[in-house]
């Protein structure tokens, strides 16, 4: 029960009510009741403390204001031709209430295009497929940006998603049902890791997944196996996800730890899929006394927005702005009858390797910085396979020493207009 601030000289029903007008006042601008829809008069008058006269009072001030009307069967709905609620955009994003480093940084990223566009972003969590927070969501928006969670997508709520004329679907590809999707990490880019790692002489490098499978965790293996055959490294998939809902670094960190101890790993690097599972294999690493940068390399796909802070600096595929991307999306809520009319798959043209710490020469190896006449030797050995985007990544000159970073390479997210499908 909310227990509402009470003033002696203002005690009365109607400053009661007028406060109870305020309240939802705000939190209509706000939008919260968007998704879930309005309280009945019972459940306000419990809430607040005051009589369910009190409660029906307030929102007949509201009904007169013209926030909410009241529908023929009696039940009453926000007015969304009220200036209040038509004037601006309001956005969703609808994501898995086990919350990430990924999907919070999505969240923020979110939240500053829409500060900037005068737009309201609100959250709203689902805990499984038919959570009927997710047909409020799809319903109640002007747009809905969608992560989707690790459980496979049921054919009922698939078909509920393609109904959506403004959903768009991010870090996860539903473009082949006709979607909008936005990744702003293709799993094609894995291979710069690998090639990363090849110049500095490694030629035994594992790669670690502790992440619940998922179509995208798929591909980034797929592709991973794909680079080992065409440089013909050796290195094992170390493939053991945790069961949904469970964090993965912990689980990383116990699988290095029992290699480690059993002297099953024999790789000089490192390639894991994300950077839950970068850290707890690096605390693994250390804890057994490997020098991470030195002894073993280790790098991740994505950081997770962390990549610079970590013990060691963790070498990653160099994190792009979202905000280009999610801006072209919100200008098309905007329009909010108007089909997409822009590719299907949004994704960066292109993606660097951003060096930290983490990566160095192979032990014992002589460090080939020279990453020239890549593209024609991988053609050569797979001419039928999708051709490499332009190789950008640099390795500093001079202090090999894994104690500084050497370097970053320019990258990030590319104008709006350069998005590809």
């Amino acid at each position: 029960m909310i227990i509402m601030p009470e003033n002696k000289r203002e005690t009365g029903t109607a400053t009661k009510r007028s406060r109870i007008v305020d309240m939802l006042e705000e939190r209509i601008r706000r939008g919260d009741y968007v998704a879930n829809g309005l309280p009945t008069e019972p459940e306000l008058a419990a809430e607040v403390g005051v009589s369910r006269t009190t409660a029906r009072l307030a929102m007949l001030d509201l009904v007169r204001k013209g926030l909410m009307v009241r529908k023929p069967h009696g039940k009453l709905e926000l007015n969304r031709a009220h200036q209040t609620l038509s004037n601006g955009l309001q956005v969703a994003l609808l994501m898995p209430a086990f919350s990430s480093a990924v999907s919070e940084n999505w969240r923020f990223a979110i939240e500053r295009v829409a500060a900037g566009q005068n737009a309201l972003a609100r959250v709203v969590d689902f805990v499984h497929w038919d959570d009927p927070a997710i047909p409020r969501t799809l319903a109640g928006f002007d747009g809905v940006f969608l992560i989707p969670s690790c459980e496979p997508i049921s054919q009922g709520v698939l078909e509920q998603f393609k109904r959506c004329r403004h959903l768009v679907v991010l870090d996860e590809d539903l473009s082949r049902e006709g979607i909008a999707s936005v990744d702003l990490l293709p799993a094609m880019f894995i291979r710069r890791l690998g090639e990363h790692l090849y110049a500095l002489g490694h030629r035994h490098v594992d790669c670690l997944n502790t992440q619940p499978a998922s179509p995208g965790v798929v591909r980034r293996l797929e592709q991973w196996r794909l680079w080992q055959r065409l440089r013909k490294a050796d290195g094992r998939v170390i493939d053991e996800p945790v069961e949904s809902y469970t964090h993965p670094t912990p689980h990383a960190y116990a699988v290095m730890k029992r290699l480690l101890e059993s002297g099953e790993f024999k790789a000089t690097a490192l390639v894991c899929i994300t950077g839950a599972a970068a850290t707890g294999a690096m605390r693994a690493l250390r804890e057994h006394g490997l020098e991470v940068g030195k002894d073993v390399s280790v790098c991740a796909v994505e950081g997770e927005g962390l990549e610079r802070y970590q013990y060691v600096s963790l070498t990653v595929l160099e994190p792009v702005d979202a905000r280009p991307y999610l801006e072209v999306f919100f200008e098309w809520f905007a329009k909010r009858t108007e089909p997409w009319r822009g590719p299907k798959l949004v994704q960066p043209a292109d993606l660097a390797v951003l060096v930290g710490e983490s990566t160095g020469p192979a032990p014992g190896a002589a460090r080939d910085c020279t990453t020239k006449g890549t593209e024609a030797t991988d053609n050569a050995r797979d001419p039928d396979s999708q051709p490499r985007a332009r190789e950008t990544g640099e390795h500093a000159k001079g202090d090999d020493s894994p104690q500084r970073a050497r370097g970053s390479v320019a990258g990030g997210a590319p104008p709006a207009a350069a998005i590809e499908r």
